[in-house]
């Protein structure tokens, strides 16, 4: 009975945010339990798990986005994307008129753009990238002149060669 109920769970969407919350809960209850074992008291222990851990809604802010990615509807989109694309290639091949082919090539134009637009809507940020990032744990060197291969003036080693000549 069960693989007839599961390919509709992903229609509700508050089982999603429920799951999400649950496991990070998890990874608090964890993260407590590691510094307890550590003989830290456990007010004490769940505060630094939490600090340890992050900001919390942005993590699962995250990961609902990452969920939703994954949405039966979007999925749907990307396979009718995939057919249409193919139907305008098979237009192109076997149409003999021009006005036949223009329609293919339209199909598949279209086809694509859509498929481009579906992608990039799953790549949106949802902070700007050059404000720092207070919560995460590894902070990275993220400045313009971090790369070795800059020089003290910033300039690269192909400005340094032509510069010297």
């Amino acid at each position: 009975m069960n693989f007839l109920i599961r390919p509709f769970r992903h229609l509700d969407s508050g089982r999603v945010h429920r799951e999400i919350e649950e496991e990070l809960q998890l990874h608090i209850e964890m993260l407590t339990e590691e510094h307890c074992r550590q003989n830290i008291p456990p007010k004490q222990a769940k505060e630094k798990a939490i600090e340890r851990f992050g900001n919390f809604e942005q993590i699962r802010d995250e990961c609902l986005e990452i969920a939703r990615r994954n949405q039966p509807l979007i999925l749907a989109l990307k396979w009718f994307c995939g057919f249409m694309f193919l139907a305008g290639v098979l237009v192109r091949i076997y149409g003999n008129d021009y006005h036949i082919t223009r329609v293919g090539t339209l199909l598949m134009e279209v086809a694509a753009l859509a498929r481009l637009l579906l992608y990039l809507r799953g790549k949106s940020p949802s902070k700007p990238a050059n404000r720092a990032d207070e919560s995460a744990l590894l902070k990275l060197d993220i400045s313009p002149l971090s790369l070795a291969a800059y020089d003290k003036t910033g300039r690269t080693p192909v400005e340094r060669v032509i510069s010297s000549r």
